[in-house]
């Protein structure tokens, strides 16, 4: 396998058009993605699971940074340091929260009856049912599966070692809240 080469500092800021009257930026930019550079490497790896992104959102955080430091008195390399690594923490959140949104196709009627014809509906159907969960607790997931599986609440409660009242509300509060998510993702939309 071969290892993808990072590029230098200099390479990064190459881009950046930098105010001539204001050296200094240029100067502590670069030392700024020096210090930074390694980690978010690591972050945008670990965060997007994408090796390739980290330069394209780098740019962008310098970018980003010089913008801020033209209207600043000259600053230190470890303020320029911060001010870039949350500039780049604040794009791959951004990027992480775009790529966990749903996107909503077609009608009803045409997943219906599209999902005889294609194979992968199912695994598509586990990933949506995933992140419609996501941050939902483990035991009220199970109720909700088991309640939407045609299972009684009192069957529900059983295997759960709760009321049936108990776990109806958890999994009305539940319920409310992904509303709530997939609600505001429309109209984000």
């Amino acid at each position: 396998m071969v290892e993808m080469q990072l590029p230098t500092p200099s390479e990064l800021c190459w881009n950046a058009k930098f105010p001539p009257e204001q050296e200094w930026i240029e100067q502590t930019i670069h030392v700024a993605v020096v210090n930074v550079w390694r980690r978010a490497h690591h972050v945008a790896h670990s965060q997007l699971g994408n090796d390739s992104l980290v330069q394209e959102i780098m740019e962008i955080a310098i970018e980003g940074a010089v913008c801020r430091l033209q209207t600043d008195s000259p600053q230190g390399p470890e303020y320029v340091a911060s001010l870039l690594e949350r500039l780049f923490l604040q794009e791959v959140r951004r990027r992480r929260k775009a790529n966990n949104r749903l996107v909503y196709l077609g009608s009803n009627q045409e997943l219906l009856t599209g999902s005889a014809q294609n194979p992968h509906t199912l695994v598509d159907s586990a990933i949506d049912l995933d992140r419609i969960l996501r941050g939902i607790p483990p035991d009220v997931r199970i109720a909700l599966l088991l309640r939407y599986s045609r299972s009684r609440w009192s069957e529900v409660a059983a295997v759960l070692g709760t009321s049936e009242a108990a776990i109806r509300l958890r999994c009305k509060r539940a319920l409310d809240r992904i509303r709530q998510k997939l609600e505001g993702q429309i109209h984000d939309n």
